[in-house]
């Protein structure tokens, strides 16, 4: 088309045996637009059936096959320039459908031999599909730089080839605020913005970032970055593995200037160390505890408080606690726990803690909980160790004072009453014996003289054994054997011993301790005995013609309980209170009933030395009810 002769003709055999198989469109066209030539695949390309329908309709490329007509002034500047075209896209027509479509066209020049422009050969390549991708690649890519425009820092995204290297794909324009440089300089040089790091951070930031990358583990640090004017700023750097791709792995981040938060940090420190200063200037040491980082910071003076240099104590809050005192744990930790439950304002507690030379230290340990999570869990607390020991030691010397005058004015109560109580039967003792000895003989009233020196020798016995057994209980020296044995021989043993008295007195004794199981206790025998007997004469002595005594008995949880109920007159309050005091007879020294006031006292004393104790329970007019607890056997 256009050559003449057997050189066109050849020509034209020539096309149709390179092109007619080709994947791709070819063409033979004239430089006025006149499509003379085309494959196959061209012909499905414009979506025609046959060659020659596709050259019946194309006459003119310029206007009727490009989108825009432009293009084919591009394509006819480019082969008169350089006698060919590569890779030229552009928009065109699909000729039948008139639908839009993108290609690739290359193509060259054949001339005759004078030189002359016979026509254009070519191949055109449907591009359609690597546009659009493209062009939503582009979108994609705008889209996400307005999104990251408005994050306070750089996004950024990096892929870690097999070989070690590093390429930054994507960076974010809160670059040029945060170093000063355009996003594709930064692109362009990989190793750039590592530049920037400082000299005494370098090393730091580049472990962590390979250890992260490594372990395919989310990043986490903060470095400070110099920038070329000098200026110093603080840096943190977020990362997270992304999906792995064919080029290596992928990780995007964050980068934020977090300068603002490091000086006030910096500030925060500056000012808790000052008062920090001032309140070691008082003596006290100073401990900053971050809860749930499990450090506790000890000021130097804290250690010192407890014979520790700076660097002997670990920063942790078991340096001190393991150095707590085992019987002050329990509450110190409530104390703790009730502070940051938000029970009370503040925590205070005073406690014991070991030095290190082992001695022990009383201190009082004050605190606050300064910062909080979102749940309310203590973060952050400070507070001090106040040495109290010394005042510590001034109570217990105030007490022990506070004991021995009381004990010593006790004494002098108990012995002055001792005193008053011997002289009764001793002067009866002395009258009687003088009356013996100016009328001696044989007769009746001698007997009865003689019978009254026995019973007042015999009080006075009884009594001298009371105040010694009390005086014994009361500095420990009392003997105690105790051992399992039965409840019921004693009580038994106790009421026929005094069955006489109680028939003389007119009162019924019930005992209804035999009833149900046996019952065992673990009791010193004679001393059980000592009790049983004066609780059951005073129930006796101490109540009223035609009254009445019930004992009873019943085992608890390890315990063993024997009450001693009467009819009597009963106590007050005020009675009650004085009841177990020595000599203490609560108004019945005045009655007809003899006694030394000594049997309650004791029997107290020595219920308490064999592990148990007694109570009572009275009323005026109901009678009284005394209950012995001791250990069930």
């Amino acid at each position: 088309m256009g050559v003449v002769g057997s050189a066109g003709d050849m020509a034209a055999d020539d096309f149709g045996s390179l092109f007619a198989f080709l994947p791709i469109g070819a063409y033979r066209s004239r430089p006025d637009g006149q499509m003379v030539r085309a494959n196959p695949a061209l012909v499905r390309l414009n979506g025609f059936d046959t060659e020659a329908e596709l050259l019946a309709g194309v006459n003119d490329l310029a206007s009727r096959w490009y989108v825009d007509p432009v293009r084919r002034g591009e394509f006819l500047r480019l082969m008169a320039r350089d006698g060919r075209v590569i890779g030229l896209e552009s928009e065109v027509w699909r000729y039948k459908t008139r639908e839009r479509i993108w290609i690739s066209e290359n193509a060259h020049t054949v001339r005759d031999a004078a030189g002359q422009v016979l026509f254009y050969e070519g191949t055109v390549e449907e591009i359609t599909d690597r546009v659009r991708a493209r062009e939503r690649l582009e979108r994609s890519e705008e889209d996400l730089r307005a999104i990251t425009a408005q994050v306070p820092g750089v996004v950024y995204r990096v892929v870690l080839r097999p070989d070690g290297t590093r390429h930054i794909d994507f960076l974010s324009d809160g670059v040029r605020r945060l170093f000063g440089i355009g996003p594709e300089e930064a692109v362009k040089s990989n190793r750039l913005l590592a530049q920037f790091r400082h000299p005494d951070d370098r090393d730091r930031v580049e472990t962590e970032i390979a250890a992260s990358a490594e372990a395919r583990t989310p990043l986490t640090i903060e470095y400070r970055v110099l920038l070329a004017d000098g200026t110093e700023k603080w840096v943190q750097q977020t990362s997270v593995a992304a999906a792995e791709t064919g080029r290596g792995q992928v990780r995007v981040g964050v980068m934020i200037d977090v300068s603002e938060r490091k000086r006030a940090e910096l500030a925060l420190l500056r000012n808790s160390e000052l008062w920090k200063l001032a309140l070691e200037c008082t003596g006290d040491g100073v401990w900053d505890w971050h809860v749930q980082e499990r450090r506790e910071v000890l000021s130097a003076q804290c250690k010192a408080m407890y014979g520790f240099g700076p660097d002997e104590l670990p920063d942790t809050p078991d340096g001190l606690d393991s150095r707590t005192h085992p019987d002050d744990l329990p509450a110190m930790r409530a104390a703790r726990e009730a502070h940051f439950d938000g029970r009370t304002a503040n925590y205070a507690n005073e406690h014991r803690v070991q030095c290190k030379d082992g001695s022990w230290k009383w201190i009082l340990s004050r605190g606050m909980v300064l910062e909080r999570d979102s749940l309310g869990q203590p973060l952050r607390m400070i507070g001090t160790h106040t040495d109290i020991t010394g005042r510590k030691q001034a109570d217990e010397l105030r007490i022990e004072r506070d004991l021995a005058a009381a004990a010593d004015r006790a004494k002098s109560a108990f012995l002055s009453r001792v005193s008053h109580e011997l002289r009764t039967p001793l002067n009866a003792v002395l009258g009687f014996s003088q009356l013996l000895e100016l009328e001696p003989g044989d007769g009746e009233r001698q007997r009865r003289w003689v019978a009254q020196v026995l019973s007042s020798g015999r009080h006075l016995l009884a009594l001298m054994d009371d105040v010694l057994d009390i005086s014994s209980a009361q500095t420990g020296q009392l003997t105690m054997a105790v051992e399992d044995m039965p409840l019921q021989p004693l009580i038994t043993e106790v009421v026929a011993m005094l069955s006489a008295a109680a028939t003389a007195a007119g009162v019924r004794v019930h005992d209804d301790t035999a009833r149900g199981l046996p019952l065992r206790v673990r009791a010193d025998r004679k001393r059980l005995l000592q009790v049983l007997s004066n609780l059951l004469s005073n129930a006796i002595k101490y109540n009223r013609p035609g009254g009445w005594v019930r004992l009873q008995a019943e085992a608890g949880d390890g315990t063993l309980l024997l009450s001693v109920a009467d009819s009597g007159p009963g106590l007050d309050a005020a009675q009650r209170a004085r009841l177990f005091q020595p000599f203490e007879r609560v108004g019945a020294q005045h009655g007809a009933v003899p006694g030394t006031g000594l049997g309650l006292a004791l029997s107290r004393q020595l219920v308490e030395a064999m592990g148990g104790s007694i109570t009572v329970d009275s009323t005026p007019g109901r009678g009284s009810s005394f209950r012995v607890h001791l250990p069930a056997a």
